[in-house]
């Protein structure tokens, strides 16, 4: 009943901490880069980007509502205002991220590998470093370097060995990949202020249904051009089944245990657990879609982990 004051007790509470959040951050790593999986899985059952992508967002958004909800409520008891301006650049960012990104990122996986699409991807904290020297005046130090080289060397291993099978539609695929990375790159420099003055949670929400909006367009505007037939493949079982799977467990589950896990253990920690999200997203595409793994995978695997490792070493 009464709170325990012996000199173990604060000790014992800060270790229990600590492993609720790591399992929390190699958790929401391992269910992120399971959307790879997800959306390689629904594209075969002959799902177009955007149906995927709509009804990824559609079914996340009540959350996402209900929580940005009480969380300006909040701050509006408060007394602090959210200017405009902050409000339509969390908008436009939402955008840019969750649209325009995924979009490209999606699309991409029609041309390659799940495994080569999440090094490819994985690369952007690497990218961020360089944006954030070239727009910010951030030090851009032999480590950075370093981890741009390594980052780089591992996505070409891999690259080269499906670049063989596949032709020009791995340079495709590869190209629009790296896009959604370099952008979503942008979208982690320029975010930075903006959260800082709207808070995290509140930033997430806006952005999530600016995104929403924009995708929903998309679709619509495609649906109005597509034979009759699209209506039918855009409310099928398998459009519900796989938009719900990447809205629970590729989009809201791990975005909050993410954030627990910051709590818990800060950003650097938590960054560091994400390493393993290649790793899982490696072992699924073998055992699911019988994706090929052999030495350049692995050499890949290897050179990229070891190149973000070099960013969120403490």
């Amino acid at each position: 009943m009464f709170p325990d004051a012996s000199p173990t007790a604060a000790p014992s509470a800060d270790s229990a901490a600590e492993r609720t959040g790591l399992i929390l951050a190699i958790g929401s790593a391992a269910l992120f880069s399971l959307k790879a999986i997800m959306v390689k899985l629904g594209l075969a059952q002959g799902l177009s980007v955007e149906t995927l992508m709509v009804w990824r967002l559609l079914l996340s958004l009540p959350v996402y509502l209900v929580v940005g909800v009480v969380s300006f409520r909040q701050m509006s008891a408060r007394n602090v205002p959210a200017p405009t301006r902050t409000l339509a650049a969390a908008a436009g960012l939402g955008v840019l991220s969750y649209y325009v990104c995924t979009w490209l990122d999606f699309s991409g996986m029609q041309y390659i590998s799940a495994q080569l699409e999440r090094l490819v991807l994985f690369t952007y904290p690497a990218l961020t470093a360089v944006l954030a020297w070239a727009l910010l005046g951030e030090h851009f130090t032999r480590r950075h370097a370093a981890s741009l080289a390594l980052s780089y060397a591992g996505v070409l291993l891999v690259f080269g060995a499906e670049a063989g099978a596949a032709g020009p539609h791995a340079t495709k695929g590869v190209a629009l990949v790296f896009v959604a990375a370099l952008l979503f790159a942008l979208y982690v420099v320029l975010a930075k202020p903006v959260i800082a003055a709207l808070g995290a949670t509140r930033f997430t929400c806006v952005a999530m249904v600016a995104a929403t909006t924009a995708i929903v367009t998309h679709r619509a505007a495609l649906h109005l051009t597509a034979p009759t037939g699209d209506a039918t493949i855009w409310i099928s079982p398998a459009a519900l089944g796989y938009g719900a799977l990447l809205a629970v467990f590729c989009t809201v589950l791990p975005s909050f245990m993410l954030s627990q896990a910051i709590a818990r253990i800060g950003a650097g920690r938590t960054s560091a657990a994400g390493n393993i999200g290649p790793v899982v997203t490696a072992g699924v595409a073998v055992l699911v879609l019988n994706e090929p793994f052999g030495p350049a995978q692995a050499g890949g695997l290897v050179l990229i982990t070891l190149g973000v490792g070099l960013l969120v070493r403490r």
